[in-house]
């Protein structure tokens, strides 16, 4: 391929959206999201996405360098740091539960001591000009969150790490849209 500065994209805007798990994401990239949830300002830094995979090698007495390789794991980590703390992002970032209103303008969200699996629907979405992208994570779940610092000088933030599990039907971890010319 020849170099090609049309090509280089930044993610100038974006949002985070979340559903809970099962709800069925955009099918195509202008496709609204409905049943999801904006989670609002994320820190500047966008998402971060990571994909990993462990190997075994497999070696025979013929050949010093192994004669295959078998997929013993695979897993993506999405990361973010959500600035808005609301009724949406804290319980996301908590594990789950609901905010119960107990009248006068008063709100609760419960924090389990027996947390179960919070599985929900993720799709972040991205634009850089007229090209928008979507990366839909089907079935996953909050795994990790940075500490929850308040004080004076800086905001409250939401910082956690969503990972992706095996879908209940069918086998894609995750899956990208976009409109992007480039991939004509």
């Amino acid at each position: 391929m020849p170099l090609s500065g049309t090509e280089v994209r930044v993610g100038v805007t974006g949002t985070v959206y979340v559903a809970p798990g099962g709800t069925t994401p955009p099918a195509n990239i202008s496709a609204a999201w409905t049943g999801f949830t904006d989670l609002g300002y994320t820190s500047e830094e966008g998402v971060t996405a990571a994909r990993s995979m462990t190997t075994e090698q497999v070696k025979a007495w013929q050949s010093i360098a192994p004669v295959r390789y078998l997929i013993t794991e695979v897993g993506e980590v999405f990361s973010f740091t959500l600035l808005q703390f609301n009724r949406a992002t804290l319980p996301l970032y908590m594990g789950g539960g609901t905010v119960i209103a107990q009248g006068g303008g008063s709100y609760k969200l419960s924090i389990s001591s027996a947390p179960t699996i919070d599985e929900r629907t993720l799709g972040i979405e991205w634009v850089d000009g007229s090209i928008t992208s979507r990366l839909i994570i089907p079935r996953g779940m909050v795994t990790e969150t940075g500490e929850l610092a308040v004080g004076r000088t800086d905001s409250v933030k939401l910082q956690m790490s969503f990972a992706a599990m095996t879908p209940a039907a069918g086998t894609e971890l995750s899956y990208f849209l976009t409109n992007d010319p480039a991939f004509a």
